[in-house]
């Protein structure tokens, strides 16, 4: 078990003071469910939703007081390109008045990800296969190391449909998941790590799947709530009475448990959002 850096988690604590009241500065806006679920200790990989661009990760940064390890564009690690995602989050209008603050913070953002050990993954694909995918491995295989170190990771799925854009001229979106219209359907690379951790290692890591809803933009007033819900792991897909990939039964799994999260927590399977 890897030993915590004091100096490290009292600047990760910092960071997380000045960055909540940019993304959530009223508490009253912010519905947590389930803060029992959970685990604040171990080997932990988190899994969420991301309809926002700053809300949502500013919510789970404030519900755990543990140090968590974010998957990263790589983009967000270098200024310039960052101030592009800021840029299409703030709008043509509101990014010129916003311009000089917009760039102290990225700046900031960019330092920050990389002192605090961030996973950075590069999803860009400049057509080579062989090189994406290796692109794409190295993160994995950071993510399964910094498990075996007792650390939390938090991987949210993303809308984007990344291996059916390679090569293509537009970006192409994942299909709704069949579970709830509001989250896209799940790529199995969380289902990979547990499974290859289990495998290589006889760890079962306990899976924690967060729903979120209500992030987008970055309207302050917006409610926004976030469902914890209880652990799961690969062990419940690996019984030999259980037909189908084992890896692809857990995306499944954990899809539905998301979906389920989101209508507990108030948004009905049909839902304008």
């Amino acid at each position: 078990m890897a030993k915590p850096n004091v100096k490290i988690k009292t600047e990760y604590n910092k960071a997380k003071r000045i960055l909540k009241p940019i993304f959530i500065p009223f508490n009253r806006y912010v519905s947590y469910l389930g803060r029992e679920n959970i685990i604040k200790e171990g080997p932990n990989l988190i899994i969420a939703n991301h309809p926002g661009v700053g809300r949502d990760i500013a919510g789970i940064l404030t519900a755990y007081d543990r140090q968590l390890y974010f998957l990263t564009a790589h983009y967000m690690f270098d200024t310039k390109e960052s101030l592009g995602y800021i840029k299409s989050a703030l709008g043509q209008i509101l990014y010129p008045i916003m311009y000089p603050v917009a760039f102290i913070f990225a700046k900031y953002l960019s330092k920050k990800l990389k002192q605090h050990e961030m996973i950075p993954i590069n999803k860009s694909y400049q057509g080579d296969k062989i090189e994406f995918i290796k692109n794409i491995r190295q993160s994995i295989n950071k993510v399964k190391e910094y498990l075996l170190q007792d650390r939390a990771v938090v991987i949210f799925q993303i809308p984007l449909d990344i291996l059916k854009t390679l090569g293509q001229k537009e970006i192409r979106f994942n299909k709704h998941s069949e579970y709830h219209p509001y989250i896209p359907k799940f790529h199995s690379t969380v289902g990979k790590i547990v499974y290859e951790l289990y495998q290589e290692h006889g760890l079962k890591v306990p899976v924690s799947p967060i729903s979120i809803y209500g992030a987008e933009g970055l309207n302050p007033f917006k409610r926004m709530v976030l469902n914890f819900g209880k652990p799961m792991n690969i062990a419940s897909c690996l019984d030999n009475n259980i037909v189908g990939n084992p890896i692809n039964n857990f995306t499944r799994c954990l899809e539905k448990k998301v979906a389920d999260l989101l209508i507990d927590s108030g948004l009905p399977k049909i839902s304008e959002s």
